[in-house]
């Protein structure tokens, strides 16, 4: 007996609440344009609501099967009950249109809205890539096998270039935590991506002990083949701006300059050999004498 009067009060409820969302819909529809939105009570508005609630979620979820890229159905959901409500607003009754199709026209409209909203690859790039699609189904309907790059790009009328660079910009956004394998081998995808900033430890090895070796072979060098290397390399000066600084031809800063790699090449040779650098401090040397 309880059992029976709560299903017929179950019963009575969705009765009730599907009555109250035709009654909604209809009170809306012989309103007029400028009271319709204002004059439905709140117990209409909520019915209203949960007539197109599932209607929203419909849509949604077939525009996110249409566009899988990095769309999220609960904010085309969103966006769908927004487009009720600029539907609620907009609404006229006396263009003998009935409010549902006008709704989801608006409902539909803000769906998309929001899809370019949340787009963020170029519609040229989405648009050459439908062509590719459409252009590798015709030839595959016609011949009976894929075609391969060159046939394709030929079909298209396209560099081969361009379509390996449309071919290789992918739309789809991946989540780096998205799992990769199962069991004891399963990960994530940022575990196995690469890492460009991690420089590999041997050759963080070596560039240390060529920069100690440069160093130590720099001290080597007189005063003046030191400023015009410093000059040259680190100032970006040309060879006659250094000689007007350090009171020197352009020619004479030349053999400056050749004479101090020369002796670079020595003393590093000298160091790569298992050799020891006879370094003084620089400011002990004398400055090299170069005539004008």
């Amino acid at each position: 007996m309880d059992e029976h009067s709560d299903s017929s009060q179950g019963l009575g409820v969705e009765s009730k609440t599907a009555g109250s969302s035709c009654t909604a819909t209809r009170a809306l529809e012989a309103l007029g344009v400028e009271t319709g939105y204002t004059q439905l009570d709140q117990e209409q508005m909520i019915a209203l609501l949960n007539e197109f609630l599932p209607i929203i979620r419909r849509m949604a979820g077939a525009m996110a099967l249409k566009n899988p890229f990095s769309l999220d159905i609960e904010d085309l959901t969103s966006a769908g009950a927004m487009g009720l409500l600029s539907a609620l607003k907009r609404y006229d009754p006396t263009r003998d249109i009935k409010f549902r199709t006008f709704a989801e026209y608006r409902i539909r409209g803000m769906m998309l809205d929001e899809i370019r909203a949340m787009d963020w690859v170029p519609r040229s790039i989405r648009t050459r890539r439908e062509q590719i699609r459409q252009a590798m189904n015709e030839y595959l309907q016609k011949n009976g096998t894929s075609p391969t790059t060159e046939e394709l790009a030929k079909t298209l009328g396209i560099p081969q270039k361009e379509l390996e660079d449309v071919a290789a910009s992918d739309p789809r956004m991946l989540s780096l935590d998205e799992p990769i394998g199962y069991g004891d081998d399963g990960c994530t995808l940022r575990d196995v991506l690469p890492d460009d900033d991690h420089q590999d430890p041997f050759v963080a090895c070596a560039d240390a002990e060529m920069k100690g070796a440069l160093q130590a072979a720099l001290v080597t060098l007189s005063i003046r083949q030191q400023e015009v290397l410093e000059l040259y390399y680190h100032v970006g000066l040309t060879m006659k701006e250094i000689g007007g600084r350090v009171g020197l031809t352009e020619s004479g800063v030349c053999r400056v300059h050749s004479g101090a790699l020369r002796q670079l090449r020595v003393e590093l040779d000298g160091i790569e050999s298992g050799g020891r650098v006879k370094s003084r401090p620089k400011n002990l040397r004398k400055p090299e004498v170069v005539p004008a």
